[in-house]
């Protein structure tokens, strides 16, 4: 696992504290960390395989223990359980400009409100009006702001795009069960927004490869799955498909899905 990928869970996790209403000192110390390893010039590999990660200024002893996990085993049950605890729909209204973790919960507590639906349909009866810390102008950007996320939903600019991609390209190569792989769609034609991730892979072995790709650790969502086209959405939103090809066919499918 990369810094970057690291650095993306522990800032993740402090948001999925707040939302959560958690103690302000332990919020703090995730985002502290992240700062740390972006700052950080040592591989971080070889920093926990010496158990010298710790020795990081603003990494403590718990957070290296999550660290460790992550990066030695891939994944972090502490952060699973957590997103597990909190409903998707909170982390989606994060998207929507003006409206910060501690707004969220409160309109998940006061008016149990789990989704952008819901929330969009509260504007709409003046139910966010009394609320404590909002009233009509805040509920007017609100609503300002869903209408925003909808109208840009399925758009990504290239690199952020191309970064997933190449990650996911990568996860793919190291199976060693691809004989090749590369990038398709608007990211290899190099489009400055994007709507999804086009990859194109040959194998001997399709249903296996698959199998292997439903279970990238940044999938959120398996839309589709089959031997010769499978659909994920990726934790960044990012619609991602993986079409499998003979080996001959390979040049023609690239030019074609490219």
């Amino acid at each position: 696992m990369d810094k970057k990928t690291v650095i993306d869970i522990l800032n993740e996790i402090g948001l999925l504290l707040e939302l959560k209403g958690e103690n302000p000192f332990k919020i703090r110390a995730y985002y502290n960390a992240a700062r740390a390893l972006e700052t950080l010039d040592e591989d971080i590999e070889v920093l926990v395989k010496d158990n010298k990660l710790k020795e990081v200024k603003g990494i403590g002893e718990a957070i290296n223990k999550k660290i460790t996990e992550l990066i030695t085993t891939g994944r972090l049950e502490y952060y699973e359980n957590l997103k597990a605890s909190i409903p998707g729909g909170l982390v989606e209204m994060l998207k929507i400009p003006g409206l910060g973790p501690k707004k969220i919960k409160t309109l998940y507590d006061k008016l149990d409100i789990k989704t952008v639906g819901e929330l969009e349909y509260a504007c709409l009866e003046n139910r966010l009006v009394e609320l404590p810390g909002f009233g009509e102008k805040t509920q007017k950007k609100i609503l300002e702001g869903i209408k925003f996320v909808k109208r840009f939903s399925n758009q990504h600019l290239f690199s952020e795009a191309y970064s997933e991609a190449d990650s996911l390209k990568q996860y793919l190569l190291k199976t060693g069960l691809v004989i090749r792989c590369e990038i398709a769609g608007s990211i290899r034609r190099k489009k400055e927004i994007v709507k999804d991730i086009d990859i194109l892979a040959t194998t001997n072995d399709p249903q296996k490869l698959m199998e292997i790709f439903v279970e990238y650790d940044k999938t959120r969502d398996v839309i589709a799955k089959g031997d010769t086209k499978t659909s994920i959405t990726l934790e960044s939103g990012i619609n991602t498909d993986l079409r499998v090809v003979k080996d001959e066919e390979y040049p023609y499918a690239l030019h074609h899905f490219t």
